[in-house]
């Protein structure tokens, strides 16, 4: 029997140990390669590209649109509407078209459309105008804002007519055309005809 020197011994742990860490590394190398397998497969197919269609397909695919199916019908609402109340021919301009919402400026278009109702007015004639608001908003507010509108009409008719005799009011919300709410609930149209200036005059 050959007795182990304590070099011999030393260097069949070194042995060991570099055979552990071998060991070791052919096992993460081994993980590693199948991580980097199993998400190569994972990776989607490549699409195949579309065909390419032909002349023909693309012009069978092109249909004529026949206007007849979706007439387009003209929407637009007028500024004023013409009325007779009694002896008064009535102009009533809605203040959602003639008017931003809460100001009282004329569009740069106002004057002369507004010029161009008055035209026919006799001469000299007397005429009211008169602005209202709905119910929305504080009484103050609707008052001044009413007041405002009025005067912003009876301006341009003043420049086109200086023969005529204005009166300007503001009435705010105190002479509804329509209601303001129907059974407790809130009336938008209602609300929206109460908004306007009304041109009065003897007809």
């Amino acid at each position: 029997m050959i007795a182990a020197t304590p070099g011999s011994a030393s260097a069949d742990r070194g042995r060991a140990a570099d055979a552990h860490a071998a060991r070791r590394m052919r096992r993460a190398c081994a993980g590693a390669v199948a991580l980097a397998a199993s998400l190569i497969l994972a990776l989607p197919a490549a699409a195949e590209p579309l065909p390419t269609p032909s002349d023909a397909e693309l012009a069978a695919s092109i249909f004529p649109i026949d206007p007849k199916t979706a007439p387009i019908e003209a929407r637009t609402r007028p500024v004023e509407e013409r009325t007779t109340q009694g002896s008064e021919q009535v102009v009533t301009l809605s203040s959602d078209i003639l008017f931003v919402f809460d100001k009282a400026e004329l569009p740069k278009a106002g004057p002369a459309k507004i010029a161009e109702l008055v035209q026919d007015v006799p001469q000299g004639a007397k005429v009211s105008v008169g602005g209202h608001t709905d119910s929305i908003g504080s009484a103050a507010r609707n008052a001044a804002l009413s007041q405002e509108r009025a005067e912003a009409v009876a301006g341009a008719i003043r420049a086109a007519r200086p023969d005529l005799a204005l009166t300007v009011e503001g009435f705010a919300a105190t002479k509804p055309v329509e209601p303001n709410e129907k059974g407790g609930e809130d009336n938008p149209e209602g609300r929206a005809k109460n908004r306007r200036v009304e041109i009065r005059y003897a007809g």
